[in-house]
């Protein structure tokens, strides 16, 4: 046989048996990625499967570790820091790492894996709840907010899911001033947060304490945060100091219709908040502040109702009058105005709304423009520290009416005799 040929035969074979080998290794290292996907996906007997076919296989290395930290930590360790050998830009067998010493006292390089899963992969949101929960259990809640926050950041939406946490710290009188470095510079979900706080922290306390720290940043209140610490001062019926955050928070604009009632000529547009004009949304009427004849500002107050079922309680102002004796003034249009009843104004204690401090006149069918006025009383009662101004529909304690028309409104204000 000639050398040339020979040559050829063993260079053929030679290809053949590259081919052969690459060949191999394609199909171990495939069905090495199959059965991983099926371990990932909660087949733990695939994990077994997939080492024997690839033993370097990274993700079936720190699933296999998973499954034997309580165990057998030690082989548990020992898989992960070869998957971490593998793959180092993957931070999921730091994490399990990190928390693996932990549970070993190895505090020291528990800390610094820690740290190395969050500076390997900042933007995902489970190495950043693991490092959370890591700090958690290591007694370090600044730590674990810096984590939640960098959650919050990356998605809003997982308030729901970490703001309870967030409030329990907050409860605590031992850690609400981890909250400091978060109220000096209020990242963006900030507001959302102070919101939830507002509505769903057991003691007003928590809520107060929050926003104080807050107000002694250099940065100021939110138009949010001011209105709910308004919100909830109000609820529980702590009315001068929800009227003294309410005013500090209007602009210059908005003060120029500070008084017994707040705009009562219906200039501005309703804040539906604090102390302001409140204009609840209801398919049964359409309420606007329109330029009409007679009226005395640019604006009065439109009502227009639908002729559908209407409920009693409509458009309302929280107020905070002192004891005393009290005149309030308005001016009043009807037109075509078809109610079983009537409608008016009504006076009642914020803190007891069963207790009627006044009524108003009857208004029901058709006027030009009127002005009226009724008396009323407000006691030196803690129920009756706040009032409530209301426009409700007569007789309908039980059920809504039929209110057909349209009314006008314009200059209500209260007066207090001497």
């Amino acid at each position: 046989m000639k050398p040339v040929r020979l040559k050829r035969l063993f260079l053929r074979g030679f290809l053949l048996l590259v081919a052969f080998l690459l060949a191999w290794k394609i199909l171990i290292h495939g069905l090495g990625e199959h059965f991983t996907r099926q371990a990932v996906l909660g087949d733990e007997k695939a994990i077994d499967k997939a080492l024997l076919w690839n033993p370097d296989q990274p993700t079936a290395l720190y699933s296999k570790a998973r499954s034997l930290m309580q165990s057998e930590p030690e082989k548990a360790e020992e898989l992960l820091r070869r998957s971490i050998s593998l793959n180092p830009g993957n931070a999921v067998p730091m994490e399990m790492l990190a928390r693996l010493l932990l549970d070993r006292n190895q505090v020291a390089d528990a800390d610094a894996m820690i740290d190395l899963a969050v500076r390997r992969m900042p933007a995902r949101k489970d190495i950043q709840l693991g490092a959370a929960r890591y700090w958690v259990k290591r007694g370090n809640l600044s730590r674990a907010l810096q984590n939640w926050a960098a959650v919050l950041k990356l998605d809003p939406a997982m308030g729901s899911r970490i703001y309870p946490t967030l409030i329990r710290i907050a409860e605590n009188s031992q850690s609400v001033d981890k909250f400091k470095y978060l109220a000096e510079a209020p990242p963006v979900w900030w507001d959302d947060f102070f919101k939830y706080l507002s509505e769903h922290a057991r003691k007003l306390e928590t809520v107060v304490t929050i926003a104080s720290m807050r107000h002694a940043s250099k940065v100021p209140l939110s138009r949010v945060e001011r209105d709910e610490l308004v919100k909830r001062l109000q609820q529980d019926h702590q009315w001068p100091e929800a009227y003294l955050v309410w005013i500090n928070g209007l602009n210059a604009e908005e003060r120029r219709y500070l008084g017994s009632v707040f705009d009562g000529g219906f200039e501005l547009p309703p804040a539906n908040t604090g102390f302001g004009w409140h204009f609840p949304e209801n398919k049964a009427w359409m309420i606007r502040r329109k330029n009409t004849y007679g009226a005395e500002g640019e604006k009065a107050l439109h009502i227009f109702y639908k002729g559908e079922s209407t409920p009693g309680s409509q458009l309302y102002q929280p107020l905070l009058l002192s004891a005393g004796r009290y005149a309030m003034n308005m001016r009043t249009r009807v037109d075509r105005l078809r109610v079983q009843g009537g409608i008016r104004w009504v006076l009642r204690c914020a803190g007891d709304e069963s207790r009627v401090l006044g009524e108003g006149p009857l208004l029901v069918g058709a006027s030009d423009w009127e002005t009226q006025q009724f008396m009323f009383e407000v006691p030196n009662d803690k129920a009756c520290a706040g009032q409530l101004l209301r426009l409700e529909v007569v007789g309908s304690d039980t059920d809504d009416q039929i209110v057909e028309g349209e009314v006008w409104f314009d200059r209500l204000s209260i007066r207090k005799m001497e």
